[in-house]
């Protein structure tokens, strides 16, 4: 399995993050390529050899001229997005990346998400280094994307707002749920930008206990030189070689005694549409003798805010619990394959100790039962015959 780690050595920043791709992932010309695709003019990328700590790294800036529209509102980003010929992967990425800010924005000031105007990060640079990550990601076609702990600092920054704890407020919005260590020095470690895509990224900690080779590395540098610790950012691809998979996820719960049964149903799509992992439903007894049930959500710690407001908006919860948990499994993805009686289907292909296993989808079954008039257990076996022959 490729995957890709950012090793957040001293922080992160979309400046930082994008600098480790253009050092031996990414050619910058065709970043600029992809870039040209928006509707975003008065700016140039300018790739610099530099050094934190004697560390050889790039460094990246975003020379902008003048921009009146440095201030926009969301909707205006988002409308460039979209009008834009970007790839599918990377607007729906970018989109996602500046709605979450939004929000975040929107909770910090106490102010509907549409008079939300973003400041530093609605400038040239930073919608460039936020939607230049993704094309990057991309061309990198890795299978999975892990990530180092972020380091808490300590101190003041001047920003469009006035001047600001450390981590900014928005920060700290976009990294709960995400796995945090205390460095004590002063000094701004991670901005808005980086936690965003960081966290955004992140499927999780690098596995433990699991083999694995480094292909190509590349250190992106921060604006600052710190002395307590390296202002990098260090990117590596490589092949992952264990029989398992190691994650972190977050897991959410919350008790409900009081809700209609025939909203669950619904709750569990509205869930499963946002991304989350799992979402099982327990019978359970709760206090007072009263019967009622556990909803329990695995999801990605990216999606705590999503999943908390579905459960706030659309249950009768009053509160809910979450810790992160680790899990291992087979390594897995959907594949497509030429069946003998039913042309091109999707399939799940599993790893196990260099062999592979191919299973039926019970989405493609459901659907050939349905075009075929068949028994949905009939075409089941009749699948599970073929894909035998084929693994």
């Amino acid at each position: 399995m490729r995957y890709l780690y950012i090793d957040c050595i001293g922080g992160a920043s979309g400046d930082m993050l994008l600098g480790a791709f253009l050092d031996q992932h990414v050619p910058i010309d065709y970043l600029k390529n992809e870039l040209s695709q928006l509707k975003l003019d008065g700016y140039e990328l300018v790739l610099e050899d530099t050094f934190r700590h004697h560390i050889s790294s790039k460094k990246l800036t975003v020379q902008t001229e003048p921009d009146p529209h440095s201030h926009r509102h969301l909707s205006h980003i988002l409308k460039m997005i979209d009008e834009s010929k970007l790839s599918a992967f990377v607007k729906e990425q970018a989109a996602g990346a500046f709605q979450r800010l939004g929000r975040e924005e929107a909770n910090v000031h106490n102010m509907p998400i549409e008079k939300v105007h973003f400041h530093e990060v609605g400038a040239v640079d930073s919608i460039v280094d936020i939607i230049g990550a993704f094309i990057c990601v991309e061309y990198l076609q890795v299978d999975r994307i892990f990530a180092s702990m972020l380091p808490v600092s300590r101190g003041r920054i001047k920003a469009a707002h006035g001047i600001l704890p450390v981590p900014a407020p928005a920060t700290m919005g976009l990294l709960k749920g995400y796995p945090l260590s205390s460095i004590d020095m002063e000094g701004e470690l991670v901005t808005p930008t980086g936690a965003l895509l960081v966290s955004q990224l992140s499927q999780g900690l690098l596995p433990r206990d699991q083999a694995f080779t480094v292909d190509t590395i590349g250190y992106g540098a921060g604006s600052k030189d710190f002395e307590a610790v390296p202002n990098l950012v260090r990117v590596w691809t490589g092949q992952l070689h264990d029989r398992f998979t190691h994650d972190s996820l977050l897991q959410i719960e919350t008790n409900i005694d009081d809700l209609n049964p025939e909203i669950y149903p619904y709750v569990m799509e509205k869930l499963f549409a946002a991304g989350v992992n799992d979402v099982s439903i327990y019978q359970a007894m709760m206090k007072k003798g009263r019967p009622g049930v556990l909803v329990s959500i695995l999801a990605d710690p990216a999606l705590f805010t999503t999943v908390k407001n579905i459960l706030f908006s659309e249950t009768s919860t009053i509160g809910l619990r979450y810790h992160t948990v680790h899990r291992e499994h087979l390594p897995r993805r959907v594949i497509q394959v030429e069946s003998q009686k039913w042309g091109k289907i999707k399939v799940k292909e599993v790893q196990l100790n260099g062999d592979r296993r191919l299973l039926p989808e019970f989405e493609e079954c459901k659907r050939i039962a349905a075009e075929h008039n068949l028994g949905l257990h009939a075409v089941y076996q009749q699948l599970q015959q073929e894909l035998t022959g084929k693994a």
